[in-house]
């Protein structure tokens, strides 16, 4: 799914789906991007227009996919990724992807609302997950009537092991100022896993899905991340 044109720019923003969810509730965040920053959507198979294809079994299985997906439909472009919950592990897996062959460049990663690779979630966060995925309903057109997309999304966090060195790409860190499962001063943790060039740590009033309620400010600071990166590069100091 793309938001824009994508055949003039020369980056994009890709935004990851988070757990329990599809990737239309990025919709609105795509939407508010300039006209030259166009968005890329990617989706999970097996639920949302990709509902009748095999759903992936792991983070890794994921990101392999959309790296090929992206490599194919938008090589030699700067891809700012976007990952927000259980998809800033998607963002990251795809990063190191195109880290080890790049296809595309990773212009920036941006980490929303996660804790980081091989941090194990806290016994009473798969409860408070489905209390979430009630709420989301009304921006989710694809709802997880029967909570499966949730707890396959769950299993294969809690199966995720990072097993490489830090990636040296540009980070920057998201979060809600009353986020239940992550808390903005542990953000930063995610610096011991991408040893890039730092873009800020940028916190929103509201919950873990802060994104939703007030898309506006979001966007402001995907655009900035992406100005920030775009001038690193220019300068030479993108790392």
């Amino acid at each position: 799914m793309l938001q824009g044109d994508i055949e003039r720019a020369e980056e994009a923003v890709v935004f990851l789906p988070p757990a329990g969810s599809v990737t239309s509730p990025y919709f609105p965040l795509g939407g508010l991007l300039p006209p030259g920053l166009p968005a890329v959507h990617c989706e999970l198979p097996g639920r949302g227009r990709l509902v009748d294809e095999r759903p992936v079994g792991s983070v890794r299985e994921a990101a392999d996919r959309w790296s090929g997906e992206l490599a194919r439909a938008l090589p030699g472009r700067r891809l700012h990724l976007f990952g927000h919950s259980l998809g800033s592990l998607f963002a990251y897996e795809t990063a190191a992807r195109f880290t080890a062959d790049p296809v595309c460049r990773i212009a920036s990663l941006t980490v929303s609302a996660a804790r980081e690779p091989g941090h194990t979630p806290r016994a009473a966060i798969g409860a408070a997950f489905a209390a979430l995925s009630r709420q989301r309903r009304g921006t989710d057109a694809d709802g997880d009537a029967d909570g499966d997309r949730l707890a396959t999304d769950l299993r294969i966090r809690r199966e995720y092991r990072p097993h490489r060195e830090p990636l040296a790409v540009p980070l920057a860190l998201l979060c809600g100022r009353d986020d239940t499962f992550v808390r903005p001063e542990e953000m930063p943790a995610w610096r011991e896993f991408v040893t890039g060039r730092f873009l800020g740590l940028f916190t929103f009033d509201g919950g873990h899905d802060y994104y939703l309620a007030r898309p506006d400010p979001v966007a402001s600071v995907i655009e900035r991340i992406t100005e920030t990166s775009r001038n690193s590069t220019r300068t030479g100091s993108e790392k």
